[in-house]
């Protein structure tokens, strides 16, 4: 057995240990003294590039198949219900060449867990029971995303590369790909497959825990030593991506959402080789930049592009594809040849100028500042990463891989834009009119092949600099220098900095993480932004036009360390930036300063009005339980009304009409505002100032109320709504009307049990929808919970009486429980509700929706618990009766009819609206 050592950031106090057991598998401990459970993540290299050719599909079939019993552990269920009942929570993934599965559970308890996941990997059974079900299900998950256009484009992309590269295979697997043979029967092939494929030195595991490392060195000897090895070592790929005639071409694809976007996308070599340097990210950096002289600052200027990303792509182990997407305007269809040949004249700006060493520099500096101070991740999210790390890195970087970014040679650098020519090159088009002449296949999506012409290469290949072009500046918003504040400055709780007209402010210096970060909160309640529908339409096209005409003056703090996010939310307009905490206040000033000048463009106004109506159009081709949930939302809430009305409103909205909302718009100003992080007092009192003085610009106002549409005494209402899609949903919501802690802790602890019970039989064993589940969903404070099926052959009606059948059968079994049986139930949550927070990011955030929920002693989650512990199985049965009485106010949205049941009436959402009472409520 090998043991080896790593490098860790100095402020990283996790001690790790690296060893390979003796059936060469490599395994990382971790001891995370202040982790709140344990986790564990095995990765295995093995994923559909696996499949055979015959069974595509088989990897991500046999994912499935590995949670539903094995030799020590036959029941199906168990290893779900013994996670999820111990405070844990898991998941799997199948990708391309790998697969991963991972838990985290309260660490009293992740032996056993341990024991079940080993088995996992050791002794599965394949039970014929549950091949048939699963094939179902994978079919399900299939029908689930046939409209979905990420899919239905990657298929595009499958069917025009190298056909023995196995990128070209399908991934999904369905009923047609996962059957039985006259050879051999579903079942033998994914016990063979498991055979061939799994074996310990394909794998790497990560364990993350409080237990000492010794102890955690026992328990991967105990339990993971035994797992088979048999497989032989796996090949490399040996077939290229792309053979010549695959490139030097334009796909044209017709998108089922409607979508205009112009894609680049150049080949490159396996790029793992080059990890240390990180140039395929910093190269993005360059092309992707968004400030002035940038390529997204000429095309926008033409008016052809709205938007730019640079880097993503499909990638692999002998391949990488470096892409340009460019979300085209009106004018940008026409101008597709146009936009190429300015992307080829910036790729020449690159080759004409030296390496640009000092950008580097800047890039390096904030890695390496990322890398020393990272906030620590959750024991889960550690695991996670690290085992997949396993798979990529040697073990000295398993943890500074990620970090890691050395200064690249020149020749290097040289040799990567080589590969950026026109005859190695693919353009897609996506857009709704498009002259198609084949179909992909399982997804049926339209598209076209032709090659580019002789005339278009030469044409790229002798593209000039655009003018103005120039690569970025030297950046304002970085810092030159951390400084951490003393623990001594720690502060336990946010405290009133400022409170006068107008105006509040919360402080909380935090120094728990170590970083030098910092968060800032500003909520400006703007009555004249909510009075209407219109106003509502208005105030997010506003947004969305600040935002656009602030991203090139502002995207230089984005590359700083720094972000900033605006959303329309509760009364008005909020900005939250993150970050390093150096020059965030400037950041926040100088946003805030750009508000009331910004002068708005009448073609921007067009092309971002005609964008924002098109983006809520094709929210009804969203999957039927998305929308059903956002039905419910509008239902509740009357600051968020149905994307239909909003869409109406906004396109009778004229610009001279537009122009005098935005002048009301900033009038009555109300403004709180939040502060934590890396900041002393004088900070605070910085930030205050600012806000102060730029509160004095504008007329102030009042605090606003909340709003909500009152449920209370409508009874079981039944709505329909209509869907651009077969499948059929169903979303049963069940509020409460009171928001104590009690009731918070009860319909907390309902979800925690009924959750992996409903999606056991419901999935599983009924096989009634792929997606499935319940959640816990407060909605304008009160507590509440849903259950949310989509199934591709059963009706609405049939899932009520499925669901109501095994809320019944819950129930049952709820009164066969004894009290000690309950209160260990309860442990599981009461460990979930104890968490701390995972890092200053996920602090800020609940303490800023504790501020705006009145909760200014901070202790709602200690109330719940203490209403948790004290809650009696008797009170929780009686809860249960009660969602279940006759006239509880349950609002059941559906895609399709209601089922025959005489206390259940049919309303129509707008008409429902109507009958709501609307309160406002001051916290």
């Amino acid at each position: 057995m090998k043991k080896s050592q790593l490098m860790q950031s100095p402020n990283d106090k996790r001690q790790y240990l690296a060893l390979n057991l003796s059936n060469q598998l490599p395994v990382l401990l971790v001891h995370q003294q202040d982790a709140e459970k344990s986790a564990a993540a095995l990765t295995i290299n093995v994923g559909h590039f696996d499949d055979p050719a015959e069974r595509q599909g088989l990897a991500h079939f046999l994912e499935h198949m590995l949670f539903l019993g094995t030799e020590k552990y036959p029941d199906a269920g168990d290893y779900q219900h013994f996670i999820n009942h111990h405070g844990g929570s898991h998941n799997a993934w199948t990708g391309t060449e790998h697969s991963s599965f991972f838990f985290d559970i309260d660490t009293d308890y992740f032996e056993q867990a341990l024991d079940r996941f080993s088995d996992m990997f050791r002794a599965p059974l394949f039970h014929a029971d549950y091949i048939e079900k699963e094939r179902q299900a994978i079919e399900a998950e299939f029908s689930l995303k046939l409209k979905d256009d990420s899919r239905r484009i990657y298929q595009v992309h499958k069917e025009t590369v190298n056909p023995a590269h196995p990128f070209a295979k399908f991934s999904v697997g369905n009923l047609l790909t996962l059957c039985d043979t006259p050879e051999q029967s579903l079942q033998q092939a994914v016990q063979q497959f498991f055979k061939e494929q799994y074996g310990a030195r394909r794998m790497t595991l990560c364990l993350v825990s409080p237990l000492p490392l010794q102890q955690l060195e026992q328990l991967v000897h105990r339990y993971f030593e035994t797992l088979p090895n048999d497989v032989s070592a796996k090949a490399s790929l040996s077939q290229p991506l792309y053979l010549d005639e695959h490139q030097a071409l334009q796909l044209d694809i017709a998108p089922h959402k409607f979508s205009q976007r112009l894609v680049a996308s150049f080949a490159l070599p396996d790029i793992q080789p080059w990890y240390k340097y990180k140039l395929i990210s910093f190269l993005a950096h360059l092309l992707g930049d968004e400030g002035p002289g940038s390529l997204l600052a000429y095309t926008k200027d033409k008016g052809w592009v709205n938007q730019l990303s640079a880097g993503g792509g499909i990638d692999g182990s002998n391949y990488k594809d470096f892409t340009l997407s460019f979300e085209l305007t009106e004018q940008g269809v026409l101008a597709k040849e146009q936009i190429i040949e300015t992307l080829f004249g910036q790729l020449q700006l690159l080759r004409q100028s030296p390496f640009p060493h000092q950008l580097f520099l800047e890039r390096q500096r904030l890695v390496q500042w990322s890398y020393l101070y990272q906030e620590p991740s959750t024991a889960l999210q550690g695991a996670c990463d690290l085992s997949v790390n396993m798979q990529h890195y040697p073990v000295d970087d398993y943890v500074y891989g990620d970090y890691r970014m050395d200064l690249p040679p020149d020749p290097l650098y040289r040799e990567l834009l080589q590969f950026f020519r026109p005859d190695n090159m693919r353009v897609m088009f996506i857009a709704p009119e498009i002259q198609a002449n084949r179909e992909a296949r399982w997804y049926q999506t339209p598209y076209s092949v032709q090659p580019l012409q002789p005339i278009q290469l030469q044409a790229y290949l002798q593209a000039q600099v655009p003018a103005g072009s120039h690569l970025p500046q030297s950046n304002p918003y970085l810092v030159t220098q951390l400084n951490l504040l003393e623990e001594a400055d720690h502060m336990t709780k946010p405290v009133l900095m400022a409170k006068e007209s107008g105006f509040k402010l919360w402080f909380k210096a935090d120094t728990d993480f170590k970083t030098p970060k910092g968060h800032i909160f500003v909520q400006l309640n703007l009555p004249n932004c909510i009075g209407s529908v219109a106003q509502m339409a208005c105030s997010r096209l506003w947004l969305e036009l600040f935002q656009d005409q602030i991203n090139e003056s502002f995207y230089a703090a984005t590359t700083a360390g720094l972000t900033y996010h605006l959303h329309v939310q509760h009364n008005g307009i909020s900005l939250h930036s993150s970050g390093l905490a150096g020059n965030q206040i400037k950041l926040v000033s100088d946003l805030l300063g750009q508000m009331c000048f910004c002068p708005f463009d009448e073609l921007r106004f067009d092309e971002i009005k005609r964008q924002l109506i098109r983006h809520w159009q094709n929210h009804s081709k969203n999957k039927p339980v998305s929308k059903l949930f956002s039905q419910l939302s509008s239902l509740l809430q009357p600051l968020n009304p149905d994307i239909d009305q909003l869409a109406e409103a906004l396109q009778q909205q004229s610009f001279s009409a537009f122009k005098q909302f935005h002048q009301q718009l900033l009038k009555q100003v109300h403004l709180d505002a939040f502060m934590l992080g890396n900041w002393r007092k004088e900070d605070a009192e910085q930030l205050s100032q600012s806000l102060r003085s730029w509160l004095a610009e504008q007329l102030q106002g009042e605090a606003l109320p909340r709003q909500r549409y009152n449920t209370e005494g409508i009874g079981p209402v039944w709505v329909k709504v209509p869907v651009e899609h077969s499948d059929q949903a169903l979303v049963i919501y069940l509020p409460s009307r009171q928001k104590r802690p009690v009731d918070m802790a009860l319909f907390m602890l309902a979800n925690h049990l009924l959750s992996p019970e409903y999606f056991h039989v419901l999935r599983t064993e009924q096989q009634l929808g792929y997606l499935v589940g319940t959640g816990y969903v407060p909605m304008n404070l009160l507590p509440g919970i849903a259950f949310y099926i989509q199934s591709p052959s059963a009706s609405c009606a049939d899932l009520y009486q499925a669901t109501l059948a095994f809320y019944k059968n819950f129930l049952s079994e709820l009164e066969a429980l004894d009290e000690e049986e309950f209160v260990q139930m309860k442990q599981g949550l009461s460990t979930q509700i104890k968490e701390r927070d995972s890092s200053l990011g996920a602090r800020a955030k609940r303490l800023w929706l504790a501020i705006g929920q009145g909760d200014h002693q901070f202790d709602l989650n200690g109330q719940i618990e203490q209403a948790l512990e004290q809650l009696s199985l008797t009170d929780f049965i009686a809860f249960f009766y009660q969602l279940l009485a006759p006239d509880y106010d349950a609002i059941f949205l559906a895609t399709g009819d209601k089922p025959d049941h005489s206390h259940l009436t049919e309303q129509n959402p707008f008409n429902l609206l109507e009958k709501l009472p609307l309160l406002s409520e001051w916290l």
